[in-house]
């Protein structure tokens, strides 16, 4: 019996191995990688060689990259194709990114108007300035660098969805790789797992430009600093054939082309990576340098995208014959004619991609808080959603001015909930991560014009970029016409701010009398005001309150022959007020689009004498339209101030000059008039601007205006102007030839800097 059963087995086993040995079992295949150098926005031509490979069916085993080429590669490894890489980073706005810049539309009143007043801004806490051990000074409290983390994280998160928890690269549909510089020990760290975006924030962090990336204990840059072309870490991830694209000018460099800053930076890590260069040069099979000649590391333009795609595909085309030896050859070791595949599913694009969130968390900001964060933001869990829907969310929460990093994950939800949730099998969770701003901050602004020579503002917010809470602030202008404020806020997310403020004026100018005399003016104001106003309400502004104002004048200032000098005497006032703006400008100064109205109402009280009590009404309206490319804008807009019974010179009806304000709370700007022109208890002017863009930031504006004085006791003049413009970074500069029919005579207007 057991003769029998032995039998038996021995004719199975001989069975499965003769079926075994009969099978076709191909032999592994040769494996191609590709390495994309680093080139800022020339890495473009990167993509016109991967759209050539595909095209000739060459199969891409493994990819790696540094700076501009990892991402290329970490893109082209999560699946998408050329064309569409060239479709995103020419749409993409590097200059938003790279300036870390964001809507005014988003931006709170608060971080309005502090962007245009002030120059420079330096957050701050308390705590790093008093930390000895750290040598706490506001110097420690400059940024790292001129963009932060989130605004890029974010961009290729929303480019790799369904890839954006901690992984090994080699789960990707293709295998990825790529190369980063640690500070702390300067060594080359080659990255092959962790988080995918993070990684090639990591490897395109140039020193100074892009903040720094901290993974544990180490701080990284830009891996063009130790390898900017890795042909040595394909190797190290198993490629047996090396394709090799690097983006390099091998041209003798004089030092007029050393003058800015990216060609410094380039020609900096051509230098510092010489030597390995040239041993991964020697690695590559195949070795292709596009002509990038005309382009730098910040044309990112479509024009320039486009050209630069261009040009690597036909670079590519030169090697037909060996890319072509190269198919030839990895079909024939593999038996079969080989195509490209891919490991896992295509990553999903949030910029066209709807997905559907089932749940939304909010790190980093209190329950109390996160209401009105869900509310401001329109997310709901259960719904479909784009890009565009979380970056509006993300922007609100950065607009309040309360966060420095704000980034977003979508992570897939895991099955068991998302069959609970009966909806459907691809859910996704929204994680949104604040990490709050140094709660203070310091600006200084710098203002000179033909009317108060130069001034200078100091300003210090202690809380102000705090979500909430007690909030205090502090401004001194130093000019011939100086002003002190502190005002204290109480804020409520929730329901408004509250505040208290004092403000103290010393104002020095000269106005007209009846169209024909000259003369000049100085008083001193003092105003306690408590008010509420709106907590980011975005367009509008509202503010309800109350001031009571002491106003003085200095006597030996005034030349009062014909002006009875009872006018000039110190006055008290209580001042209820209400005022309402609207403003949905893409600009505080060179506005392409939107509308800007005030709605505003005082009732100036005298204490114990009711029949001097004054009423006003004031209003202004502004609307900026632009004829499509053309570069012209036209700016139509009405100033206007209604006071009945004006018992007191402060609270008299003025116009002139470029800013309204300038001197007198109330006071309405009119181009030809300098000094101020005195008018009647009804005034409106109609004004309309015709702007048109030179080239860049230079801009050439003709202004009409005209006054309109109702009460009819000094007549209705027009006014000319003639301003050429230019946006700098220490704000508009403008240089203004301006005429009107009262003074018959041409005078010039000069402004340099932000007004204040």
């Amino acid at each position: 019996m057991k003769k029998i059963l032995y039998f038996t087995l021995f004719v199975l086993l001989s069975g499965v191995i003769q079926a075994q040995q009969q099978v076709d079992i191909p032999a592994p295949r040769p494996k191609v990688g590709v390495v994309l150098g680093g080139g800022g926005a020339k890495g473009a031509a990167h993509i016109g060689v991967l759209k050539y490979l595909e095209e000739l069916g060459i199969p891409v085993d493994y990819v790696a990259g540094t700076s501009m080429g990892s991402i290329m590669a970490g893109l082209y490894a999560m699946g998408y194709e050329p064309d569409e890489l060239a479709h995103l980073i020419a749409g993409v706005n590097w200059n938003e990114y790279i300036g870390n810049q964001i809507d005014r539309s988003v931006m709170s009143y608060e971080m309005r108007k502090r962007r245009s007043t002030t120059m420079m801004n330096i957050p701050f806490s308390l705590e790093s300035l008093t930390n000895r051990t750290q040598g706490g000074s506001f110097m420690n409290e400059l940024p790292s660098a001129y963009v932060n983390n989130s605004s890029l994280i974010n961009l290729f998160n929303n480019l790799c969805v369904g890839y954006q928890e901690d992984m090994d690269f080699n789960d990707l549909p293709i295998p990825f790789a790529c190369v980063a510089t640690d500070l702390v020990t300067g060594d080359e760290v080659v990255l092959r797992s962790g988080n995918v975006s993070t990684a090639i924030r990591a490897s395109m962090a140039i020193p100074g430009v892009f903040s720094p990336v901290v993974i544990g204990d180490m701080v990284l840059v830009d891996g063009g600093l130790v390898n900017n072309f890795p042909a040595d870490v394909l190797r190290e991830m198993g490629a047996d054939i090396i394709i090799g694209v690097e983006i390099t000018n091998d041209k003798r460099f004089t030092a007029d082309d050393l003058k800015s800053l990216p060609q410094l930076m380039g020609r900096l890590l051509t230098n510092t990576t010489s030597a390995k260069r040239s041993e991964n040069r020697e690695l590559c099979d195949i070795y292709i340098v596009p002509d990038i000649s005309g382009y730098g590391m910040l044309s990112f333009t479509s024009a320039a995208i486009d050209t630069l795609v261009n040009r690597g595909y036909r670079k590519a085309h030169e090697f037909q014959d060996q890319l072509l030896a190269l198919k030839q050859y990895v079909d024939k070791e593999s038996g079969y004619p080989v195509v490209k595949t891919l490991n896992a599913p295509r990553a999903k694009n949030l910029e066209k991609d709807s997905i559907l969130i089932r749940s939304i968390e909010v790190a980093g900001i209190s329950d109390r808080h996160d209401r009105w964060m869900f509310r401001k933001g329109r997310m709901e869990p259960g719904k479909y959603y784009k890009k565009r829907d979380v970056e509006r969310a993300v922007n609100l929460y950065r607009g309040t001015g309360a966060f420095d990093d704000i980034t977003y994950i979508v992570k897939e939800s895991d099955s068991v909930h998302a069959k609970n949730s009966g909806l459907s099998s691809e859910m996704y969770d929204l994680e949104i991560n604040l990490k709050p701003a140094s709660p203070h901050v310091f600006g200084v602004g710098l203002h000179y014009d033909t009317d108060e020579g130069t001034g200078l503002l100091f300003n210090l917010g202690l809380n102000e970029k705090k979500f909430g809470g007690s909030k205090l602030s502090a401004s001194a202008k130093l000019s011939y016409s100086p002003r002190i404020s502190f005002c204290y806020t109480y804020s409520r997310p929730s329901l408004a701010n509250f505040n208290l403020s004092y403000d103290y004026k010393d104002e020095h100018f000269k106005w007209w009398v009846m169209m024909d005399k000259s003369m000049n003016m100085r008083y001193f104001q003092r105003k306690a005001t408590a008010s509420i106003s709106q907590f980011h309400l975005l367009d509008i502004n509202t503010l309800l309150g109350l001031s009571y104002v002491v106003t003085g004048y200095d006597q030996t200032s005034l030349e009062t022959g014909f002006l009875d000098t009872a006018l000039f005497l110190p006055s008290k006032h209580i001042v209820p007020f209400v005022n309402f703006e609207y403003d949905n400008m893409d600009d505080a100064y060179f506005a392409n689009s939107g509308l800007y109205i005030r709605l505003a109402s005082h009732y100036y009280m005298v204490p114990g004498d009711s029949e001097r009590n004054i009423f006003d009404i004031c209003y202004s309206f502004k609307y900026h339209y632009s004829f499509g490319t053309s570069g012209f804008t036209i700016i139509p807009q009405v100033y206007g101030r209604y006071a009945k019974d004006e018992f007191f010179p402060w609270t008299w009806n003025y116009y002139g000059g470029e800013l309204a304000g300038r001197h007198f709370d109330e006071q309405l700007p009119f181009v030809g008039s300098d000094p101020l022109t005195i008018t009647g208890e009804h005034v409106t002017i109609i004004r309309c601007d015709l702007r048109y863009r030179l080239y860049g930031n230079h801009y050439l504006t003709g202004i009409y205006n005209k006054v309109f004085d109702f009460a009819g006791l000094y007549g209705n003049e027009s006014g000319l102007g003639l301003k050429y413009s230019y946006n700098s970074f220490i704000g508009p500069v403008s240089l203004t030839a301006q005429w009107s029919e009262g003074r018959k005579a041409v005078s010039g207007y000069l402004s340099i800097g932000y007004y204040f």
